[in-house]
């Protein structure tokens, strides 16, 4: 009805269900009325594909690290002695150290965050 349009949504700082727009707005303010209704999907098993991939992601990062400290072992082991060295000789070694901080951040952000909802449903 059109003098619905006019009803303020709010009343005393309360969000009067009744006077939102049907669908989502009306859902979302019957949701807010009480923290029990706070009950959302955790997408486990998307979280958990996730987390599968990057953890591939990270272990094939560290077979990388481990051939490169291999090849330079036999090849000239001071450079895994000295940082600066090994930067100065090519920078292998830095770039793919700077992929595995990017990708192990990544990481742990998604199990941050796969632990906060798993908190949430009170698992």
């Amino acid at each position: 009805m059109e003098y619905e349009l006019f009803l303020p949504l709010y009343h005393s700082d309360i969000l009067v269900v009744e006077h939102c727009p049907e669908g989502y707005p009306r859902l979302a303010a019957l949701l807010d009325c009480d923290e029990k209704f706070m009950l959302y999907r955790k997408f486990g098993f998307l979280q958990a594909r996730i987390l599968l991939h990057k953890q591939d992601e990270l272990r094939e990062l560290e077979k990388d690290l481990d051939r490169l400290d291999k090849v330079d072992q036999g090849k000239d082991p001071s450079l895994l002695k000295s940082r600066e060295k090994d930067d100065a000789t090519n920078g292998h070694r830095k770039k793919l150290l700077n992929d595995i901080e990017r990708k192990f951040t990544e990481y742990g952000h998604l199990i941050s965050y796969s632990c906060l909802i798993f908190y949430m449903h009170g698992i």
